[in-house]
């Protein structure tokens, strides 16, 4: 264990000292399911971060495939989570940052495709997720860094369980995150069920 952590503390050291040694990143976390290994230790979970910020995007992309059959397995874990809100984060926000530095209508939209397996396994279970301590915050860095098209699916789905996250204790950070980021809409929608259900009696 002492061996593994000084390890992984080693790797994130180079991570941040050159950018140079990153080439050496995707083979030490692909060609094998070693990338799914490491997620669920904190030290490695870190260590995974560290590299969805540091390595270049088509490095990132490489790295991504090795989560298409585990997003909820991730997403469910008290550490494998914080790797998906990552990879939401700097996917959304480097694609965004991609199409303003270049002026070119819908890149954003195209980049953000390598994550669209993550959306879509979030939103066929957008219920369970937003309702469990750990899935409530993909849903929250979502509705934060989501371009438009997979931001308004989220939204689209959540709207559907309005009422159940708001009774919810892990739903309703993410009900405050639909206020915050959400559509007129979304609003009018949950200010009804708060108005038909009398919950403003209740708070």
């Amino acid at each position: 264990y002492v061996e593994a952590l000084f390890a992984d503390v080693w790797v994130s050291d180079q991570l941040t000292i050159s950018n140079k040694r990153l080439c050496l990143l995707p083979v030490i976390l692909c060609g094998s399911f070693l990338c799914f290994v490491i997620l669920f230790p904190m030290h490695r979970c870190r260590v995974t971060q560290k590299a969805l910020e540091s390595l270049a995007y088509d490095d990132l992309c490489s790295l991504l495939h090795e989560f298409e059959q585990n997003v909820l397995t991730c997403i469910q874990d008290q550490n494998g989570n914080h790797v998906m809100q990552k990879i939401v984060e700097v996917m959304s926000v480097s694609a965004k940052e991609a199409e303003a530095k270049t002026r070119e209508d819908g890149l954003a939209d195209s980049m953000v495709e390598k994550i669209q397996f993550v959306v879509d396994d979030v939103l066929a279970n957008v219920e369970t997720l937003c309702c469990h301590p750990y899935g409530c915050r993909v849903l929250q860095r979502m509705l934060e860094h989501c371009v438009d098209f997979q931001k308004t699916a989220t939204l689209d789905q959540i709207q559907l369980v309005h009422k159940t996250l708001l009774d919810d204790q892990y739903g309703n950070y993410v009900i405050q995150h639909v206020l915050q980021y959400g559509r007129e809409s979304d609003r009018d929608s949950l200010l009804q069920i708060i108005v038909n259900n009398d919950l403003l009696k209740l708070s």
